[in-house]
């Protein structure tokens, strides 16, 4: 079988996916936090170091509408009911809570000015000027929503155009130049402020960049890229500010990898990917070399990374 994603999406509103142990996270520890509905939709956290596992409760979940934030250490998820919660992995308890206007997806903390930024869609009905009999025509509009994390309050609330939709999971936070980025369906990558909602740049990447993350390091984005060859990937490297292809790199000794599952570790330099047998793969970006596997014993959507008392990726 080919080298390919597991699942692969393009939305206008993201589609909802409706014997524990304490976790012991040292000092520098990496772990991860997903979501599982094998019994019943629960988070779970897993130390990569050590081993332990924890899992929390939780209610339906918005797709891509997960988060770690760095201030906190805590996971956050929207509910089906529009409501943000931002857990303690640790002990499972709820750090905060608020609700937000809509389902918000393409999600993603800008941990600098504490703030939760992503994207949202609702239907507007206006009259039919064809119609006799006063039917009415669906009109999509987008928002983009930027709230504070500590108070919940909205920061802005702006409609934006999306064009024919975002990738769902080709998003992520430049911190050096506060810029909020997605890739639209026209595989233009969007720089926006995400507290004027200006877009200040659009760059064309010329080809949909799947399991995008931002390395913190460089400054660049990472992707891994499915080929035709039977268990061969690309993991290439781009600069996000102009497009220009980096670095592309032959990656091997997996099949297929799961889509909205990918990390930066800034302390191995690694980028980080889930394959569809559920091993976490740590792959060098400049070599394409598999520098460490480990296998989860969970099959889990949503999945964030964080190096505990380091950074979030």
């Amino acid at each position: 079988m080919k080298c390919s994603p597991v699942i692969f999406i393009l939305i206008l509103l993201a589609l909802t996916a409706c014997e524990d142990k304490p976790v012991i996270t040292g000092s520098g520890s990496l772990v991860l936090t997903g979501i599982t509905s094998a019994k019943g939709s629960e988070m779970v956290t897993i130390d990569l170091d050590s081993g332990y596992v924890s899992t929390v409760p939780v209610n339906c979940h918005v797709l891509s509408s997960t988060v770690f934030d760095p201030n906190t250490g805590g996971y956050g998820y929207v509910s089906c009911d529009t409501v943000f919660t931002l857990i303690d992995t640790e002990d499972g308890g709820i750090i905060k809570s608020f609700r937000l206007p809509g389902l918000i997806s393409s999600a993603v903390v800008d941990p600098g000015n504490n703030l939760l930024i992503g994207t949202y869609g609702e239907y507007e009905y206006i009259d039919d000027p064809d119609s006799t009999n006063g039917a009415t025509l669906p009109v999509y509009h987008t928002y983009l929503l930027t709230t504070d994390l500590e108070t919940g309050d909205i920061v802005l609330d702006k409609e934006i155009d999306l064009g024919e939709g975002v990738f769902v999971c080709t998003h992520f936070f430049d911190p050096d130049n506060k810029l909020y980025i997605v890739q639209r369906a026209d595989n233009k990558l969007l720089l926006i402020n995400p507290v004027t909602g200006t877009t200040t740049k659009t760059v064309d990447i010329g080809r949909p960049l799947i399991n995008v993350v931002y390395d913190t390091d460089e400054g660049n984005l990472i992707t891994l890229v499915p080929t035709s060859e039977p268990g061969v990937c690309l993991i290439e490297v781009y600069k996000p500010t102009t497009g220009e292809l980096i670095s592309s790199k032959q990656v091997t000794g997996f099949d297929s990898y799961h889509f909205c599952m990918s990390g930066y570790d800034p302390h191995t330099k690694c980028y980080l990917a889930v394959t569809g047998d559920n091993r976490v793969l740590f792959i060098e970006p400049a070599t394409g070399t598999i520098a460490r596997t480990v296998k989860l014993d969970y099959q889990l959507n949503d999945i964030r990374f964080l190096r505990k008392q380091a950074e979030s990726f």
